[in-house]
């Protein structure tokens, strides 16, 4: 008579799970059980020394009933891995044995290995990134409470980098960045710390290894020197010849030090006193620009709440026509701002801060619709129901995305008379990107706005895009218009500002009027459109 063997449930789950599954005698360290996972990974190895043909090394542990251990080990034999469960039991023979199932994880760990360094380090350069680098400083503040010694963050910024890109294109680009950093490695010692910030944008950190702060800056200066010299070697890069230099910014510190992030805004400080400069040079930074960055961090906090609270207001400046009398034409919309404690504060005051942290688009916007509003009221005015509204617009809002959308959907609200509205452009917004530029303008005039375009003469000014562009507006930057009664040169500008217009059909405006000397020399130049104090100061709308 045949008889099937029992098969054991239990044997069947163990021997066909993926974790490696062994008992360990623990008096012996033999190895009693081994299920079919861990006999394809080592071999037959019941009644072999566990450590000899499992780990390759030897453990200690508590061998009380019951203790249970996890850990994790990269097996000397394979290379691989493992996450263990242990378990101290007591086995069927009543021997006390230990019951490990190990999990093979030497892919998490790899995964863990390629985040860690995406999340520290650059992955063109594999130099550290912002986050590593300071950690790094922040390492560096603590050896100084010890040591004493100098540390130095220089921020190092490629001068022109973006003309790279943009004559051969980023793949070059990236090969400079290779070598910029090689050639940056070939400056400093082992000790110190280079890091890739993004772009062309590097952070070193040089440990001076000086006491004294005179014989730091010496050797911080020398290193400085060095790395200037260095980049501006000529870069041959795919048989083509780049000219490059670099600028500079050095925050020096010791245990006086507050936080990696002060550091690094020092050293960017100092950076862009070597930019607007020159470049090609290195600049320390200085101290009295501390309380200027801690003052500009609290200005963009009151920035952003008063935008929330409403706290902006316009004015409007009228611009006037003469021809044998005076008579306002159009107003140029220009933002206040009602401080709940420094009462009313001028555009200059928080305009560039706005542009610099990204907030000038929300407000761009506010502004726009508010103007719009403005025009609406006066529709019912016979007085005003004529007047131009001039509004300008900042580079990051027209180049933003939602621009021409946002504007649209403004204009559908309020349903007012498009051709009363225009949008006043700087000339340098149109070097960007001429086509983008172009198409923007295009679809603007469409909507049936009229641009202007603000203090020309000081930027870009080429006749091609004057030809190319549908503006309807040139405004004389009141640069020119300042010294224009006692200045040749100036009442030479503005007369070919004046004569280009008009061959290209378009209204000129003089800005900055603030005199009778002024006005008259204009007149006489042929202007007829001018704005300033002279004729009134901008004022709120209820006061027209």
């Amino acid at each position: 008579m045949h008889t099937d063997k029992i098969i054991n449930p239990m044997e069947v789950i163990v021997n066909h799970v993926e974790a490696l599954i062994y008992v360990i005698d623990l008096k012996t360290y033999e190895i009693i059980y081994a299920n079919n996972r861990c006999k394809e990974e080592f071999g037959d190895v019941l009644g072999k020394i566990c450590y000899n043909v499992l780990q390759g090394n030897g453990e200690s542990s508590s061998n009380e009933l019951g203790t249970t251990f996890e850990w994790e080990n990269k097996n000397a034999i394979n290379s691989r891995t493992y996450f263990f469960n242990d378990k101290i039991v007591e086995w069927h023979d009543k021997r006390k044995v230990k019951i490990q199932i190990g999990i093979d994880i030497t892919l998490q760990k790899e995964l863990e290995k390629k985040i860690s360094k995406l999340a520290y380090f650059d992955t063109l350069t594999s130099l550290p990134n912002r986050e590593s680098m300071k950690t790094h400083i922040q390492n560096a503040i603590n050896q100084c409470y010890q040591t004493k010694e100098y540390y130095s963050v220089l921020f190092i910024d490629l001068d022109n980098f973006k003309l790279v890109n943009d004559i051969k294109g980023h793949d070059t680009g990236d090969k400079v960045i290779l070598e910029t950093t090689s050639r940056i490695q070939k400056c400093i010692q082992e000790y110190d710390t280079l890091g890739r910030l993004g772009g062309d944008e590097f952070v070193l950190m040089l440990k001076t290894a000086f006491t004294k702060q005179e014989t730091a800056v010496q050797a911080t200066t020398y290193i400085a020197k060095k790395i200037l010299k260095k980049l501006k070697t000529p870069y041959i890069i795919d048989d083509y010849t780049f000219f490059i230099s670099a600028s500079i910014g050095v925050a020096l510190f010791n245990n006086d030090a507050a936080s990696p992030a002060e550091l690094m805004k020092f050293a960017d400080s100092a950076l862009n006193i070597s930019k607007s400069n020159g470049k090609n040079r290195f600049s320390y930074f200085n101290p009295k620009l501390q309380k200027e960055i801690i003052e500009k961090e609290k200005l963009t906090d009151e920035i952003r709440t008063a935008i929330q609270k409403k706290e902006f207001c316009l004015y409007y400046q009228p611009q006037i026509a003469f021809d044998k009398i005076q008579k306002i034409v159009a107003v140029e919309a220009l933002i206040r701002w009602n401080h709940p404690i420094k009462g009313l504060v001028l555009p200059g005051k928080f305009i560039p801060l706005a542009e610099e942290r990204g907030l000038i688009i929300e407000l761009g916007k506010w502004i726009l619709e508010e103007a719009v509003k403005q025009l609406k009221k006066w529709e019912s005015d016979t007085t005003k129901n004529a007047w131009h509204l001039s509004v300008n617009v900042s580079i990051q809002q027209f180049e933003s995305d939602d621009f021409v959308e946002s504007l649209q959907t403004i204009l559908d609200v309020y349903r007012i008379k498009t051709n009363l509205l225009r949008l006043e452009l700087t000339e340098n917004l149109l070097i960007n990107n001429i086509d983008k530029a172009l198409d923007k303008l295009s679809q603007i005039k469409k909507m049936g706005m009229s641009i202007s375009i603000d203090d020309f003469g000081t930027g870009y000014s080429s006749l091609a895009y004057l030809k190319a562009l549908p503006i309807d507006e040139l405004k004389i930057d009141q640069s020119f218009i300042k010294d224009i009664v006692k200045d040749t040169n100036d009442e030479i500008i503005t007369q070919t500002i004046i004569s280009i217009g008009k061959k290209f059909g378009l209204d000129v405006i003089a800005e900055g009027v603030e005199t009778q000397e002024q006005f008259d020399k204009l007149v006489t130049l042929g202007c007829t459109l001018f704005q300033g104090y002279f004729f009134q100061r901008p004022t709120q709308a209820e006061l027209y």
